[in-house]
């Protein structure tokens, strides 16, 4: 039986309105600098690419210690105005997850989120409690690489994991990328702004139009028997 690893953006749940005003406020504090985030573009990137590439787009050099400033202020932000957000599940995620965890499959996260901010719309969402681990956006620039921390911390629970032991589950051609570059299995999920057929392009082992199939997802990761049939939508 294999792991699966969850996107959280557009994957899970929508709602990041919050996230981005919390990155955009913090820019402002630390360095007096309002900056333009183009999020269409960035889909599917760790928010320490984002803030790299965006401080270099406004003429900002920053360093590590300037990096961890700006994650503790985007936390400290995010927290405090999580209120004025409207973190939502998508129609069948709850349900996935819980079949999942039920038939006893290891679940974790790979997101382009800060941890702090992974964690708080995990918990808005109640779906923090599924996950044991994760990778996350303040970890690396590059997705392949929060990839290979995930599986490393899922190894030290569940021991060694292979790349073909994983199933890397995500709405955007990155998250299709970085799992092909790590050599797991990929399936792509057209519950964002990708459709099936951009999902397919992108390389994807398997396409699914959203989270109501759960049979399908117990079928990949070769779980013997199904145990349901399609959830609500």
């Amino acid at each position: 039986m294999k792991t699966i690893i969850f996107d959280i953006d557009k994957t899970l749940l929508v709602g990041s309105h919050c996230h981005f005003y919390s990155f955009r406020l913090a820019f402002r504090e630390l360095f007096d600098v309002d900056v333009r985030i183009d999020i269409g573009n960035m889909q599917g990137m760790t928010d320490k690419e984002i803030i790299f590439r965006t401080a270099a787009e406004h003429g900002l050099e920053i360093d590590e210690d300037d990096f961890r400033r700006i994650v503790d202020r985007i936390s400290y932000n995010y927290r405090l105005n999580l209120g004025r957000d409207n973190i939502r599940p998508l129609d069948g995620a709850g349900a996935v997850l819980e079949h999942l965890r039920d038939a006893g499959i290891p679940l974790g996260v790979v997101t382009g989120n800060i941890e702090p901010v992974a964690w708080l719309k995990l918990r808005e969402a109640s779906f923090d409690t599924h996950f044991r681990f994760g990778g996350f956006g303040n970890e690396g620039c590059s997705r392949a690489s929060i990839l290979r921390l995930a599986l490393e911390r899922a190894s030290g629970i569940y021991g060694n994991l292979k790349a073909g032991d994983v199933i890397a589950v995500g709405d955007t051609p990155r998250d299709i990328a970085a799992g092909r570059e790590v050599g797991v299995t990929t399936v792509g999920v057209a519950t964002g702004d990708f459709s099936m057929d951009e999902l397919e392009d992108a390389g994807a082992d398997h396409v699914l139009e959203g989270l109501f199939d759960v049979d399908a997802f117990l079928e990949i990761a070769g779980y013997p028997y199904p145990v349901t049939s399609e959830v609500p939508r």
